[in-house]
């Protein structure tokens, strides 16, 4: 509770429209600023020695990670002053994230275009206890699923920012407060856990409640049991209950996936999902089979990905339709080099 008391207090109060402008805009300029920078050293040593073909081969994309990961860093370390007791900023200051680009053709509609992004901030000078998190999506749970498994329509006005919160007295439970879902303010909070069965099964588990000032209550529960079966052979089966008040009806989900080990940069996916309804009656709205190629032969921190799919649409009177998703994620922070 230090943590919200903070909050409140009139000279230290966190201005919504300032943080997303700082996250936003401020990083632009600053890597606009670097980049700017950058190529005057650039010209100004090489009217003096040639770079050697080394410096060359360095691609645009590790200036672009570097500059992208120092702005949010200052980002991070001007909005933490905000709540320092002292005038010295504090050096554990962070930015965390990633963004992602996605093409998702398939039979019928060619245009489906997937930009999404992830940004957190660490604030230490609220003892580690609140994150500043900014993302088109409010459900991470299927991040990594199709573009239309993410209902297209409405994931256009799921941008959120929001206020992480960790309990100080279990770190099984976390809240969230901010704005999301066509600017609605809502308030959540999460339960997660895990069970291990044994060396090579583990349940990992989650439950949701939050509130939205139009839409209402709503409720999540879900779980994941894993199976590793060698070391470089893992499955994995899904299943979530989504309830909201609105519309008072449950949403559910169902995913199998196998993951193939194929190298230390490489990982081959198989993938089967199923979404549906109970009303009008108990339905399945969509299901998909997918094989997918996930990579980072280039650097750690920036994977490659290419998906075939088969798509089945209710809407679509389940006719057969064949997709491909092609897709690059960066990520960026003190700890980018995120692996498998």
């Amino acid at each position: 509770m230090n943590q919200i008391k903070l909050l409140l207090i009139p000279s230290r109060q966190l201005c919504w429209a300032s943080v997303l402008t700082y996250l936003l805009l401020s990083p632009i300029n600053v890597a606009w600023a670097n980049d700017t920078s950058s190529e005057l050293e650039q010209t100004v040593s090489s009217s003096e020695t040639p770079p050697p073909s080394t410096n060359i081969e360095k691609e645009w994309f590790d200036q672009w990670q570097r500059n992208l990961t120092n702005s949010f860093q200052l980002q991070a370390q001007t909005i933490d002053a905000w709540f320092a007791t002292t005038e010295q900023p504090h050096s554990g200051a962070g930015a965390y994230g990633k963004v992602r680009l996605g093409w998702e053709p398939r039979s019928g509609d060619w245009s489906n275009i997937e930009p999404r992004f992830k940004i957190g901030l660490r604030l230490p000078s609220l003892k580690n206890r609140v994150d500043i998190l900014l993302s088109d999506d409010e459900d991470n749970y299927l991040d990594e699923a199709l573009n239309v498994s993410r209902e297209l329509q409405s994931q256009k006005d799921n941008t959120t920012l929001a206020l992480r919160l960790f309990n100080p007295r279990n770190n099984k439970i976390s809240y969230r407060v901010g704005f999301g879902r066509r600017d609605q303010v809502f308030a959540r909070t999460t339960y997660q856990d895990y069970h291990r069965f044994s060396a090579k099964l583990n349940l990992l588990y989650e439950s949701r409640a939050y509130y939205y000032n139009r839409d209402g209550w709503g409720a999540e529960a879900g779980a994941s049991l894993l199976f590793e079966r060698t070391g470089t052979k893992l499955d994995r089966f899904s299943h979530r209950w989504y309830f909201e008040d609105k519309t008072n009806r449950f949403k559910w989900n169902i995913e199998a996936q196998r993951y193939y080990r194929l190298s230390t940069q490489s990982t081959f996916i198989l993938n089967a999902y199923a979404q549906g309804y109970s009303r009008p009656n108990m339905h399945t709205e969509h299901l998909y089979l997918s094989a997918r190629l996930r990579s980072n032969p280039l650097r750690p921190w920036l994977f490659f990905e290419i998906e075939p799919f088969v798509l089945w649409l209710k809407k679509e009177d389940f006719r057969r339709s064949y997709g491909l998703a092609l897709r690059f994620e960066g990520f960026f922070g003190n700890n980018a080099n995120f692996q498998f």
